[in-house]
């Protein structure tokens, strides 16, 4: 044996080599008598090449050939014909497939290495390619949207914003976002280069479900694509707010304003003189309040206080407003000014620490803000509320409730300043963080980017129901697989039929449906590309070296056909039997 021949069977050879002796010398035994003659020595010759033959035969010689047979090509879509070409070159024999979506690959079943052509294979089709080393080499260049973010639910009079990056625009075309009746609400256009990312804002007057588009249009306008923008615009449920303030301020003016203008039922109680007060009604009834009395605050959401109003607070209205934060899940801020920092934790149980710095930049572009020279002690179970990861404001939970504050002073300037946008974000962040929140029963998050139809939909699904059940609309049920760690998370999957508006809900809670858009086969392509390129080139990585490809091809010991032997030894036993007869 050598290392370009081998025998297959070489655990024979011994017993072999020894057995066609013995019938070798059995032979010469027997055609002895026949010495002197010629035909003696051509018997034992024909005997010898028949025995070689057998010999052979039994033990099936090999030599080593190249071979691809463990090799094959996966093609997906946005392979390149050239690359696929050039591999064909280098392995002669190699086999390809083109993947289908749903569809078993039948090429991998005698493989063990693949090289993957294209954009790659779906994030739910992984599992085929499971115990196969993988060269994914990707495919061509992909132009059109990439990326399309946008707010999937938002309240009523809350902006909708959609940023959306073209891969190798064109020059002079133009991206146009239009609303669910086909009204242009804004437009951007292209400039040459490899990427551009557009954005839009645009504030929707009514709620429901909604379907804008973003269309792609070229120099003369006529259409190129378009993309389906879903999303969700809920009523918005009115907080119930009470200011007191010692003395009206520009502060509480502001933010008095910035409320009502919301929509808010704010009502303002400034005080005079002892005893005497100033109210203020916006959007709701006329009905003052004096005293703080469980039952008078059991109407608000959130109260708002200045520090003097709130150090003047009796006995009996701090009780008040203990209980009315742990039971009822009342919100309170207190505004901030320097006596803020003064007082002891019996009297605000949240701690400060002198920082000496007193600005603050937040927002992109950055803009500076005052704020006072203290920061939040970090101490459990203070929670802050950030802005740009910049701590703006804190809250200490209080039973159901919230208790809180801010260092940020005069932020009414930043409307004076012409920058109403911020100081609409700031107090958005500090109110969504105080008010309490509408407790619903079950809460979704679908997790597939993109739906399709006939494609699987995974989604979580939170709720304290056990067991769970849940129904695509009203319908057939869907098995549901319980979280182990977190047994109140349970996680289905969904096999969509129609694109367009969905829904999924829990047959026990009528509140507790879920909707979700599903899209079309050639919606959402270019970026659902760009997904699988991604998710692939992460799982599998990406081969960029022709030398990897060469050294790849393997060495496969292929037997020698075995007729070279066996008709030899046919021959040779047929001429041994005749022989005498001739």
């Amino acid at each position: 044996m050598s290392d370009g021949f081998m025998l297959l069977n070489h655990n024979l050879f011994w017993p072999l080599l020894i057995g066609c002796l013995v019938l070798l010398g059995f032979f010469v035994w027997k055609e002895w008598h026949q010495k002197g003659q010629s035909r003696f020595w051509i018997k034992i010759a024909v005997a010898c090449i028949g025995l070689t033959s057998l010999f052979l035969l039994i033990l099936k010689p090999a030599t080593p050939k190249d071979t691809t047979t463990g090799k094959a090509i996966v093609l997906t879509e946005g392979y390149r014909a050239e690359q696929l070409d050039s591999l064909k070159k280098v392995f002669k024999r190699i086999k390809s497939e083109e993947y289908v979506s749903g569809k078993s690959l039948s090429i991998i079943e005698d493989v063990d290495s693949l090289f993957l052509l294209g954009h790659g294979v779906p994030l739910y089709d992984f599992w085929q390619l499971e115990g196969k080393s993988v060269q994914f080499l990707g495919g061509e260049a992909i132009s059109g949207w990439t990326q399309i973010h946008h707010t999937d639910e938002l309240e009523l009079g809350e902006e909708l914003k959609v940023q959306a990056q073209y891969q190798n625009p064109q020059k002079e075309y133009w991206a146009v976002l239009k609303d669910n009746g086909g009204n242009p609400l804004d437009s951007v256009q292209f400039e040459e280069g490899e990427e551009q990312l557009v954005q839009f804002t645009v504030q929707p007057k009514a709620s429901g479900h909604f379907v804008y588009q973003l269309e792609e249009k070229n120099a003369e306008g006529a259409l190129v694509s378009s993309e389906p923008i879903p999303f969700i615009v809920e009523d918005r449920e009115p907080l119930h707010i009470l200011i007191l303030n010692t003395f009206p301020t520009f502060e509480s003016k502001y933010l008095k304003n910035y409320l009502a203008e919301k929509g808010h039922q704010v009502l303002v109680r400034s005080q005079l003189t002892k005893n005497k007060y100033k109210f203020e009604y916006f959007n709701r009834d006329t009905q003052p309040i004096y005293q703080l009395s469980k039952q008078a605050l059991e109407a608000f959401d959130l109260l708002v206080f200045d520090v003097e109003s709130y150090q003047n607070l009796g006995r009996s209205a701090s009780t008040v407003l203990k209980e009315s934060m742990a039971e009822n899940g009342l919100g309170v801020f207190i505004q901030p000014s320097g006596n803020l920092f003064t007082l002891s934790k019996n009297q605000l149980p949240i701690g400060f620490d002198a920082d000496f710095n007193t600005d603050i930049s937040l927002g992109n572009p950055p803009q500076s803000l005052q704020k006072y020279p203290f920061a939040f002690q970090q101490e459990f179970p203070l929670q802050p509320i950030k802005m740009d990861s910049t701590t703006i404001a804190a809250y200490l939970p209080q039973g159901k409730g919230k208790m809180g504050t801010s260092l940020l002073q005069n932020t009414y300037q930043l409307v004076l300043d012409g920058k109403p946008d911020s100081y609409a974000a700031i107090w958005t962040e500090i109110l969504d963080a105080l008010v309490p929140q509408f407790e619903k029963s079950a809460s979704w998050e679908m997790v597939t980017d993109i739906p399709r139809v006939d494609e699987p939909a995974n989604f979580w699904v939170h709720s304290s129901t056990n067991p769970l059940e849940v129904e695509i609309e009203a319908s057939s049920k869907l098995p549901l697989l319980q979280d182990v760690p977190i047994p109140s998370r349970w996680k289905g999957v969904q096999y969509p039929r129609k694109k367009g508006w969905n829904q999924l809900q829990i047959p026990a809670d009528s509140t507790s449906q879920f909707s979700y858009f599903v899209f079309g086969k050639n919606e959402r392509t270019t970026v659902s590309q760009q997904n699988v390129y991604e998710q692939n080139q992460r799982y599998f990585g990406q081969g960029k070296s022709s030398n990897a490809q060469v050294s790849a091809t393997s060495k496969k010991m292929e037997p020698i056909s075995p007729l070279w032997f066996f008709v030899p030894f046919l021959l040779s036993m047929g001429w041994l039997w005749l022989e005498p007869k001739l």
